[in-house]
């Protein structure tokens, strides 16, 4: 019974390791992909002239994921409720998705300091917005890319050290 116990314990502390891990590992991911999207909105505004909701609707497409859902739901939004403002269904869809997507409050900060200009202005102007929000986003994910590779195989060796030493422990 208590082998039983014990692996039990070893399981759940690497899971739990390895979870952290993922989430790390994610958030580099959603990152490059949120910014990718802004790179392909900043397309389609300046040179197709593209109005926002079919452009959110492209770039979900043409965008990978994670971050493609993001722009998904924007897109929906806008189609089903246009008169309620860009900027108030990106902020919603980054609140929303915010846990799912591993961003952190800085990274979600980020995205709602861009929503709330999105769809306010010209062109020039909006893509003005899109390339600075698209530069924080850069520097979010050189960080993030640098705590991953930073952090990973510590989340992952804690996890299984951290279980081994309660095992130990508890024997």
């Amino acid at each position: 019974m208590q082998w039983v116990g014990s692996a039990c314990v070893l399981t759940a502390s690497t899971g739990l390791g390895f979870y952290k891990a993922e989430r790390l590992r994610k958030r580099v991911e959603t990152l490059r992909s949120i910014h990718a999207g802004l790179q392909l909105l900043d397309t389609e505004i300046a040179f197709s002239a593209t109005p926002l909701p079919r452009a959110m609707a492209r770039v979900s497409r043409t965008c990978t994921p994670p971050g493609a859902a993001l722009f998904e739901e924007v897109a929906r939004a806008l189609e089903a409720r246009p008169d309620a403002g860009a900027g108030a269904h990106w902020e919603a869809a980054v609140l929303r998705r915010c846990q799912d997507l591993a961003l952190q409050s800085v990274d979600a900060e980020v995205l709602v300091q861009f929503g709330r200009t999105l769809g306010l202005s010209d062109r020039e102007d909006q893509r003005k917005h899109i390339r600075l929000a698209s530069e924080r986003l850069a520097v979010q994910e050189r960080q993030a890319a640098r705590e991953a590779a930073e952090r990973v195989r510590m989340w992952r060796s804690l996890g299984i050290l951290g279980g081994a030493a309660v095992v130990v422990l508890l024997m």
